[in-house]
């Protein structure tokens, strides 16, 4: 069950269900993945991939390559900023 892959589009939007985790963006352009774990609040989870996730308090720089922090800072310069 948590292997299936459900995926729902709006506007601009895509949301995919992927592993008992709800991954979401914004734009189809986007690179990152927001990604939402039912019964956990707190961490800010991403991923680029849908496979590693990350959690913006405690890994973020170093965690991630100096791409993914490109990428990261262009899509989401308000949270780089607070680091």
């Amino acid at each position: 069950m948590y292997n299936k892959i459900m995926s729902d589009e709006y506007d601009e939007g895509i949301n995919e269900y992927k592993n008992g985790h709800d991954f979401y963006k914004n734009s189809k352009t986007d690179k990152i993945w927001k990604v939402e774990t039912p019964g956990q609040e707190g961490p800010y989870l991403f991923s680029f991939d849908q496979e590693t996730i990350f959690d913006f308090w405690t890994d973020y720089p170093d965690k991630l390559t100096p791409e993914q922090i490109e990428i990261f800072k262009k899509e989401n310069p308000v949270m780089a900023a607070l680091k």
